[in-house]
């Protein structure tokens, strides 16, 4: 599918080992979000940090890389993918330290800065380089790349989290660890890589996408706690007319950071549409069956990882059966239409969960989601860095992880809307159907949510009335939710399938 490629690239003498060098640079994001949200509740202690600090301490690392992740995409593209990547990884190890060393908010904050910006390099540019060390055989490169990805990132989240409970410091250092050992990787195995015609800088592009991601992320991230907050509305605004006014820019300068005309190729506004589809079930699945786990079943956070296994297994699954069956002729919007639907499969067998359904129910669900999500995201990713021309193979690139960082984020603030405007509404009404007095409610409410029962409400048949009517309203308010969400990601589907049509014969 790719052309010969006019760039100033080198030679990959050893591919297999190229791959890995990208691979292991890539699974940096992935070990650094499990990691960061793991210690951040430890750190933020330490520091004695108000809800609204710990709030911004915790996004820190998210928004730098959302800011700064088309820009270095394009510095990669102007000066080199591989020299920036190095760079990058540098400052994944400096990041860290600072981050480990830090004495108070401003330090712990700067070292998650540096860490945000090496994670947007290393993302975007493994991802781009693959492009450079694997030309002719992108679709399997791309299985070995997001394979080495779930396959990584599980050991060293786990070691990572064994680090975490001697100290909050110590699990920030595995992150430089993954750097350094990228930076020597890609300094052996992975050839040089830029344009040959350095294209035009253009900063108020770069700007503008950066106000808008960042924008749209941290409005939607607070967006749970009510779409209608002054702070939420402001931030939105700010980054949808920040977005509007970077696609009306970039349609019009000569050589824009990104030529949004390029979204234009059927395949490539499938693979961003893919992108937000599995990007946003991840998100879903994650959290409201981690909330369902140990809100009904009593699940310890460990239990919850345990129990989510099955998902990590059948990604890798999804991600090495992508590269078979491209390799096998299989084209890639089938699979890609191929994995939508079974994320939204996924979703209808989740939402059969309540306070009594067995653990396989959940299994299959788990399974086939996460087999679903990676052959999608596998598929997806080759349109990414195949489509665009030579010279804009890392800005294209950059746009995949953006995309997936807003659909997430997207995800998490929707599902939690969904979820929890559902119980404010249906719990009063049941409690009121026990005989509970809106005065009574306010206090009984207030003891589930501090988890502080008094011994003498534990032995009343009202509060068993209460804890079983507040278990139905949550299940049904769970389950609404995935409905919604199901029909969400059959829409995706039926997008993507239109966006595809007629384009299969073409691949």
């Amino acid at each position: 599918m790719t052309a010969s490629i006019p760039v100033a690239d080198g030679v990959a003498r050893r591919p297999g080992a190229a791959i890995l060098a990208l691979t292991v640079a890539g699974v940096a994001q992935a070990v650094d979000v499990s990691l960061n949200n793991t210690a951040i509740a430890s750190a933020a202690a330490d520091f004695g940090l108000s809800a609204s600090q710990r709030s911004f301490a915790a996004s820190a690392g998210t928004l730098a890389m959302a800011a700064l992740i088309l820009t270095i995409g394009t510095i990669g593209d102007r000066y080199g993918r591989r020299l920036t990547l190095m760079w990058c990884c540098f400052a994944l190890i400096l990041g860290g330290i600072v981050t480990a060393l830090s004495t108070g908010f401003a330090t712990y904050v700067l070292g998650r800065v540096i860490t945000g910006a090496g994670l947007a390099g290393t993302l975007a540019l493994s991802i781009a380089l693959i492009r450079t060390v694997a030309p002719d055989r992108v679709p399997r490169a791309m299985s070995l790349y997001f394979t080495g990805q779930v396959a990584f990132a599980l050991p060293l989240s786990v070691i990572g989290g064994a680090l975490i409970g001697v100290s909050w410091r110590l699990g920030y250092l595995v992150v430089p660890v993954v750097g350094a050992i990228a930076f020597v990787l890609n300094k052996i195995y992975v050839p040089r890589s830029k344009a040959v015609h350095r294209r035009r800088s253009d900063p108020v592009g770069l700007i503008l996408i950066a106000v808008a991601l960042i924008g749209i992320i941290s409005g939607v991230s607070d967006a749970s706690e009510g779409w209608a907050s002054p702070t939420v509305l402001t931030r939105l605004g700010l980054g949808v007319g920040a977005l509007a006014g970077f696609l009306l820019w970039e349609s019009r300068h000569p050589e824009p950071a990104l030529p949004v005309r390029i979204f234009a190729d059927r395949n490539l506004s499938g693979a961003v549409v893919a992108d937000a589809s599995f990007n946003m079930f991840q998100a879903v699945m994650t959290l409201q069956l981690s909330l369902l786990w140990q809100y009904l079943y009593g699940y310890t956070p460990i239990e919850v990882t345990v129990g989510q296994l099955p998902a990590t297994i059948a990604m890798t699954v999804g991600a090495f059966a992508a590269g078979r069956l491209a390799t096998r002729g299989q084209p890639p919007q089938r699979l890609i239409q191929l994995g939508l639907a079974g994320v939204a499969v996924a979703s209808a067998i989740l939402a059969l969960g309540g306070g009594d359904t067995p653990y396989w129910v959940f299994a299959i669900g788990l399974v086939v989601g996460g087999f679903s999500r990676m052959l999608t995201e596998t598929t997806a990713g080759q349109f990414f860095i195949d489509v665009p021309p030579a010279d804009l193979v890392g800005a294209t690139a950059a746009s995949k992880p953006a995309v997936g960082q807003a659909s997430f984020a997207l995800g998490l603030a929707l599902s939690s809307s969904l979820l929890y405007g559902r119980i404010g509404h249906g719990l009063p009404d049941r409690l009121a159907e026990l005989g509970v007095t809106p005065s009574q409610q306010s206090t009984v409410i207030g003891w589930f949510a501090d988890g502080d029962v008094p011994e003498w409400a534990r032995n009343n048949d009202l509060f068993d009335q209460v804890t079983a009517v507040a278990r139905d309203t949550y299940v049904d308010a769970y389950r609404l939710t995935m409905i919604v969400f199901t029909v969400i990601f059959v829409l995706f589907w039926l997008l993507v399938c239109y966006l595809f049509r007629g384009t299969s014969a073409d691949a």
